[in-house]
């Protein structure tokens, strides 16, 4: 498969925009997950957290990744959606968790 040259790239966002119109714009919702799960898997390490911070936490740095992504234009505005669904839920879930 060929792709088209990037061209007269001059910024890091334009080489980001490039690679993501590669890919058929999956690049960076691909890259979030991937974070979503590798910093949810190592907060899980750590016998001090319990599933619901390490939900909460990896949610929250995922949204804001997500956030930036959106007003550079990488992500929909759904996928960036999903993650501040996530947040949302999981400070649910930890408010639960210690309440109860």
């Amino acid at each position: 498969m060929v792709f088209e040259s990037p061209g007269n790239v001059t910024s890091s966002v334009g080489m980001f925009q490039w690679v993501n119109s590669v890919t058929n714009n999956w690049f960076f919702p691909g890259s979030l997950i991937s974070v979503f799960i590798i910093s949810m898997i190592s907060m899980l390490n750590n016998p001090g957290n319990t599933a619901s911070k390490s939900f909460a936490a990896s949610s929250f740095v995922t949204m804001i990744l997500a956030v930036f992504a959106r007003t550079l234009d990488l992500v929909s505005t759904g996928f960036m959606s999903i993650f501040i669904i996530f947040t949302a839920a999981g400070a649910i879930w930890m408010h639960f968790e210690n309440v109860g």
